[in-house]
């Protein structure tokens, strides 16, 4: 994503390690704003991909098959011969 806009960006204030506005520093100036943006955007991307999973985790406990996936497998096979 490209972050040069300023009207759709607004400022917050929260608290980070020391350790990482050292690292933090090395970034020029004007584009220290522009990297965190990118870093928190894939960081929420990743997040949410392992929420994702987590919940379809739990899905399957609760919903487990009750076909075995040679059946599974054979049925979509047979459907496929019917097409033909």
């Amino acid at each position: 994503m490209n972050y040069t806009t300023l009207d759709r960006r607004k400022r917050i204030n929260f608290m980070i390690n020391i350790s990482l506005v050292e690292k933090l520093n090395a970034i020029p100036a004007g584009e220290r704003s522009n990297f965190v943006n990118e870093a928190l955007e894939e960081s929420l991307i990743r997040y949410g991909r392992r929420k994702a999973f987590e919940e379809l985790d739990e899905f399957k406990k609760k919903h487990p098959l009750k076909m075995t996936s040679k059946q599974i497998l054979k049925i979509i096979q047979d459907g496929r011969k019917e097409l033909l």
